[in-house]
């Protein structure tokens, strides 16, 4: 067994689906199926259980996965102090467009590598993650809420930061020329909500945003399935909107209201899966990591 090899297993531990892992390395399944076949007769052990045409990761697999890990990783910074700076990499970013918008600064400055071909993809954050665990993609923008057990999907995770939602407008809104507008004038106003989370894209109460309707129902005027189209409208009507202070920009105004301050965050955070991680990833993920500690 050679170290692609070594790839291809411990990716297919990861998915336990031969047509995944197969369109991961741009192979046949057949072929796949043949480096498994190799690999467990060389080791004469099973590493899957098969379950009717299904392959189930078996104890001797997960065992298998962890060495194999090691190999590899150890394999790719070894290879990454030698191979020539011009090797091309391929980095895919996914996550919800409104993180991927603001926290990409945070990522790109670090890409010193102009070899590495950079793919975002704009996803909510649970496809994010799903496709992280599956090998899919190498890095997902998320909030906490989509990694409530990152340990024990075998993730790590860095803080990029801490979005708080404010209530918003657009410059030219009326209600920016009222002194000390209150919790009544915001009311009286008509507002533009998400149909559903800007993040997970669930719905989340009646705008799907955090403010508490429950006790202060607003006039919702426009509901809005993308979140562009959303930062669009606020800027054209004259409408209320609460919103992440990352979407923030010269076009609309924060509006402080005088006798109530709605408080909803969400911490951001960068999420690699260091299992299946190659060498110049980890060193990235180590310069960004290091970056955010000083910070």
């Amino acid at each position: 067994m050679n170290i692609e090899d070594l790839r291809k297993l411990v990716h297919l531990t990861q998915t336990q689906n031969v047509h995944l892992t197969a369109f991961a390395f741009n192979v046949t399944t057949g072929a796949l199926s043949k480096t498994l076949k190799k690999i467990e007769n060389h080791l004469n052990t099973p590493l899957f259980d098969r379950v009717g045409r299904h392959l189930r990761l078996n104890a001797n697999g997960h065992k298998f996965s962890l060495h194999a890990n090691d190999i590899i990783n150890r394999y790719d910074v070894m290879l990454s102090e030698y191979i020539s700076r011009d090797a091309k990499h391929w980095l895919t970013i996914a996550g919800p467009a409104v993180l991927l918008d603001h926290y990409l600064a945070d990522i790109l400055p670090h890409l010193a590598n102009k070899h590495i071909e950079v793919n975002l993809e704009t996803v909510f954050e649970g496809e994010a993650i799903s496709r992280l665990k599956k090998g899919q993609i190498q890095l997902a923008v998320v909030t906490d809420a989509a990694i409530s057990d990152w340990q024990a999907m075998g993730l790590n995770v860095i803080t990029l930061g801490v979005t708080t939602f404010k209530l918003v407008a657009a410059t030219a809104h009326g209600i920016n020329n009222v002194s000390a507008p209150t919790l009544a004038t915001a009311l009286e106003a008509k507002f533009v909500c998400p149909s559903s989370s800007p993040f997970c894209g669930i719905t989340r109460g009646i705008g799907s945003d955090g403010w508490p309707d429950h006790r202060y129902p607003r006039n919702i005027a426009f509901r809005c399935d993308s979140f562009a189209s959303l930062i669009s409208l606020l800027k054209k009507e004259p409408l209320l909107a609460y919103i992440p202070d990352i979407a923030l920009d010269p076009q609309l105004s924060v509006i402080e209201l005088a006798d109530f301050s709605p408080h909803n965050q969400e911490v951001i955070n960068l999420v690699y899966k260091p299992s299946i991680a190659p060498g110049w990833l980890l060193e990235l993920v180590d310069k960004i990591n290091a970056l955010q500690m000083q910070s």
